[in-house]
């Protein structure tokens, strides 16, 4: 469930501390604020297409996928061969964890009017917990169920004065969560009767006085030995006595609100701050400040620790990987929007949303990290073919990517061609002075994005930039190099649309040249009018995510991410 458990500690099994690169990417149709939950090998994450997904958490492959009428934007529950989602619609829907299909529905009253009628930032639903075969959820009609998880029939409700965009933790006989309205609920898991409601600073204030919203607990609980941390858009994040409701401590953010979940492991409670922009560790039982790491964009996604790596998502769509000793920034990832999703770790594999609609599988390793690099020689300017090499390289740069010049590539490539690391080098610039030292980094396995036009098949002139006649065409340069037959290739454009595999590496349509024969590469990511594969994988040695990448030059995100895929 959310955060992993029914205390919402966001604590997951070990992982490691460096990135390998992509595992794979699902595309949907919508933003993917929700967070995955992964039950026996498949992650399980909504969109706001309005579907829920059942992925295949080893290969990627979407198993089923479920219309549910609404954006599903809280994190699925799963248990007993059933999986609970919220949606949009105010409705909660237990689904077959095999097949999707919907076995119950259970539709709330109305919404209850917010204080102020102006809060903004509303991205979440509040996911369900699942215990004692119970479903728990909070409602915008103000009220938590629960719910019997075979038939969906109510079992109890609890009333606050506030809709409900937080999720419920649940802790020894207890259900906790935050409202609307300002205040934190406890109530009985038994019956759901009050056992005690906390007010925040939030809760007497006017939000129309600032002009923003400072009221709402939309943060999640999380209770660990007796204490339940959860932040509030008044700016504070809270430490409160989960038995008395009595504060022990709290952290100002000054007004900038903690919407995150906090993450609470060894004596440390890890939470992000939204406009100040920063993820901090504290003190469990002092609130005392540990460390403070900037972020760069508003932090919404929550932590969640593994190991000795804390990963969060930001609102300028990276994910950061953060020492959880120090907060040092050990790595990051860029998607192509906001990531508001909370990370979920299994095994080696960090999974996370995007509102790039992709469902993102990160893999990690205790092993070397992988080596990134992309070539960009500013004084082949004139006889490179790519368009604006120098945004690429910028782009790539910004990324984490080494910039490499001749000589740099010429050690690059001779560093890597053995194959004992990882590595991938993207060519901005397309020009290649020693296609000899090229095709041996290929048969090595090492990966090589070319966003430009197929390797040495129409050269430019390098003092004028001009292209040469057409009798220059050289068609047999690009099999020397890619081992693919490009004899009856053509630079006249088509349109060429992605195929499935294209599309999960953000690729839309575009105009493509220089097809080749679909039969003569490993993977096509783009066909032509023709029938002619226009964007390709040629693989070299039979191991995921190496080899020759064509992709098209204007597409950024599609560059990165095949680049990225598995790191080489």
């Amino acid at each position: 469930m959310f955060r992993g458990n029914a205390q919402h500690t966001g604590e997951y099994p070990a992982s490691g501390a460096q990135l390998v690169g992509l595992a794979w990417r699902v595309q949907t149709s919508g933003d993917v604020t929700s967070s995955p939950t992964v039950a026996d090998g498949t992650a399980y994450v909504g969109s706001g297409d309005g579907s829920l997904y059942a992925i295949v958490v080893r290969s990627g492959q979407v198993r089923w996928r479920e219309s549910l009428g609404a954006a599903v934007s809280g994190s699925p529950a799963v248990s007993r061969g059933l999986v609970f989602a919220t949606t949009r619609r105010g409705d909660i829907v237990g689904v077959d964890a095999k097949s999707g299909a919907v076995r119950w529905r259970f539709a709330t009253k109305a919404p209850m009017p917010m204080p102020w009628g102006y809060e903004s930032g509303d991205y979440f639903e509040s996911s369900p917990a699942v215990t004692e075969g119970l479903v728990i959820f909070g409602s915008r009609d103000g009220h938590v169920y629960a719910l019997d998880q075979s038939s969906g029939q109510r079992r109890w409700t609890a009333e606050t004065t506030g809709q409900l965009w937080s999720s419920p933790a649940i802790a020894s006989g207890r259900v906790y969560i935050g409202s609307a309205d300002g205040y934190v609920y406890c109530v009985s898991l038994r019956d759901g009767s009050r056992r005690w409601r906390f007010a925040t600073t939030g809760a007497s204030l006017e939000s129309s006085q600032f002009g923003f919203d400072r009221r709402t607990v939309e943060s999640s609980p999380a209770v660990v030995n007796g204490i339940v941390y959860i932040g509030a858009r008044d700016g504070f994040l809270y430490a409160i006595d989960a038995d008395s409701g009595t504060l022990r401590w709290r952290f100002d953010h000054k007004t900038s609100w903690v919407v995150t979940s906090p993450a609470v492991a060894n004596g440390v409670v890890y939470a992000g701050s939204s406009d100040n922009a920063f993820v901090q560790a504290l003190d469990a039982k002092t609130g005392a400040e540990l460390w403070r790491t900037r972020t760069g964009g508003i932090v919404w996604s929550s932590p969640a620790l593994s190991g000795q790596t804390v990963y969060v998502g930001d609102g300028i769509g990276r994910l950061h990987a953060l020492d959880a000793r120090t907060g040092t920034e050990r790595w990051l990832f860029r998607t192509g929007e906001s990531v508001h999703s909370s990370p979920v770790v299994n095994d080696s594999l960090v999974i996370f949303g995007s509102a790039d609609g992709g469902v993102y599988a990160l893999r990690t390793t205790d092993g070397a990290a992988t080596a990134r690099g992309v070539f960009f020689d500013s004084t082949l300017s004139k006889a490179t073919s790519t368009d604006d090499a120098a945004l690429i390289m910028r782009y790539l740069r910004n990324r984490g990517y080494a910039v490499l010049d001749q000589a740099g590539l010429d050690a690059f490539l001779g560093a890597h061609k053995a194959g004992r690391s990882k590595s991938v080098v993207v060519f901005a610039t397309d020009v290649i002075r020693h296609p000899e030292n090229l095709r041996s980094y290929l048969d090595g396995g090492g990966t090589v994005v070319w966003p430009g036009i197929p390797p040495g098949i129409w050269p430019r002139d390098s003092a004028t930039g001009a292209r040469r006649g057409y009798g220059s065409i050289d068609r047999d340069a690009p099999r020397r190099i890619t081992g693919v037959d490009h004899s009856s290739s053509s630079f006249d454009e088509h349109s060429a649309r992605p195929t499935a595999a294209g599309i999960a590496f953000g690729m839309t349509r575009h105009r493509g040249a220089w097809g080749v024969d679909p039969r003569s590469v490993t993977s096509v990511l783009a066909l032509d009018d023709w029938g002619n594969a226009t964007s390709w994988v040629k693989q070299f040695i039979d191991k995921p995510g190496t080899g020759f990448i064509r992709v098209p030059a204007a597409n950024l995100l599609a560059i990165y991410l095949l680049a990225e895929k598995e790191g080489g």
